[in-house]
């Protein structure tokens, strides 16, 4: 599936159009949710303002939602595809992180 999007890009000093494909076009908007979330998390841990932390919080978790929801359709449409995790890595994952926590 190919989108209509153009990005320029400049080859030898002329301007050159190549259409990026609608699976580039989610691969790029799903890594610049997640950078989006790197930055807006320590705004929201460092808000002082009751207010604004709180506008923080709510809009780190809809970013969080909109993350999913370009993943899922990554996901079914073949383009992001995940190996199961056996239950034991989930577990080792749940221990590690709660040990973290308890030792802050």
């Amino acid at each position: 599936m190919q989108s209509n999007f153009k990005t320029q890009q400049n080859t030898a000093g002329q301007g050159a159009q190549q259409a990026l494909t609608d699976q580039e076009l989610a691969f790029d908007l799903l890594y610049q949710e997640k950078a989006l979330m790197a930055n807006i998390s320590s705004e929201v841990v460092e808000g002082s303002q009751p207010g604004l932390r709180n506008v923080m919080n709510d809009m780190f978790m809809q970013m969080g939602q909109d993350q999913l929801q370009i993943f899922q359709i990554m996901n079914n449409q073949g383009w992001y595809q995940l190996k199961p995790a056996p239950a034991q890595d989930i577990q080792t994952a749940k221990q590690k992180y709660e040990q973290m926590r308890t030792t802050l």
